[in-house]
């Protein structure tokens, strides 16, 4: 089983949960930038998280079936159909799951709202795995087959879809350079913009200037996906492929329930920041995981004995 990539899109490529154990090595985290909806499309395809997706940014692209194979979709909506060899089209919502037949394409558009969307197939993608990844910074491209298993999937939508909610401030704890703000409540109260010059290695923000003590020459430290760093007065947010060192002021931390609506912005969209205490954090980031949790595994079950 495989599909064929007849347009790769703008930035597709291949993603599952990363590297979480080479970090110590100076490997990136890497993996998807939105881990929620790469969680939800993989129930949806009656996986667990881990296999490995497609990661559509900003626009999706065409993909052709080699053999019959089910997907899945999950993340920013886009107009999404399918298309057969005669030419006849059938709209699919996202996020959903269908069968493709030997032939068919699927098409997706560009992103309606937020900016990546997940294409999973059951058991994932069986691209050659790294260091214990199939994770890739390298865009797929025209041409490329991508190995899959067998699959059974037909169409299911699930009931709720899940929600954006971009405006809503980032939930920050103090960073280990808090101390170097001139005036921390400058950084709560200004209002950023999402940069153009960003991308899963960052995020450069619009606005401000934010003002920080001069520095000497400074050694480098560790930094995780969601580190806001100051440079040049303006903060900019460490995204999931970001390296393991960092040397810009490491001012803010961006609480690990926020972390995968980092991967929903796009250039131009709004951000602010709300502090929350470290138990607030904490209980934040246990709620959200249970609630995924519960929601992929009723996805789960669904797309494994044909309920919707």
């Amino acid at each position: 089983m495989s599909l064929l990539v007849v347009d790769p899109g703008f930035f597709t490529t291949v993603q599952d949960l990363g590297r979480p154990g080479a970090r110590a090595y100076g490997v990136p985290l890497g993996g998807a930038f939105d881990r929620e909806s790469l969680t939800l499309a993989n129930a949806l395809a009656g996986d667990e998280p881990g296999p490995a997706a497609l990661e559509m940014t900003l626009r999706g692209g065409a993909f052709e079936a080699l053999d019959d194979l089910g997907v899945a979709l999950a993340g920013a909506a886009m107009d999404a159909a399918i298309v057969g060899p005669d030419g006849s089209r059938r709209s699919i919502p996202i996020p959903s799951s269908a069968r493709l037949r030997q032939g068919e394409r699927i098409e997706l558009g560009r992103a309606q709202d937020g900016a990546r969307t997940y294409l999973a197939t059951p058991g994932g993608f069986q691209t050659a795995p790294w260091l214990g990844s199939r994770s890739r910074e390298r865009p797929i491209r025209r041409g490329d087959v991508l190995p899959a298993g067998p699959s059974r999937l037909e169409f299911r939508r699930p009931a709720k879809p899940a929600s954006i909610e971009l405006p809503a401030p980032f939930r920050i704890l103090p960073g280990p350079d808090w101390g170097l703000l001139d005036d921390p409540e400058a950084l709560i109260a200004a209002r950023f913009r999402v940069g153009s010059r960003s991308d899963r290695m960052g995020m450069r923000l619009d606005g401000g200037p934010i003002t920080i003590a001069p520095t000497p020459e400074r050694l480098s430290a560790p930094v995780t996906p969601g580190a806001i760093q100051m440079a040049g007065g303006r903060p900019i947010v460490l995204g999931v492929a970001c390296g393991t060192m960092g040397g810009y002021p490491h001012v803010a931390q961006v609480a690990s329930a926020d972390l995968d609506r980092l991967g929903r912005l796009r250039p131009g969209d709004p951000l602010s920041f709300e502090p929350v205490s470290l138990a607030e954090a904490r209980r934040l980031d246990r709620e959200a995981r249970e609630a995924l949790r519960g929601r992929s595994l009723r996805l789960i079950a669904a797309a494994r004995d044909g309920r919707c």
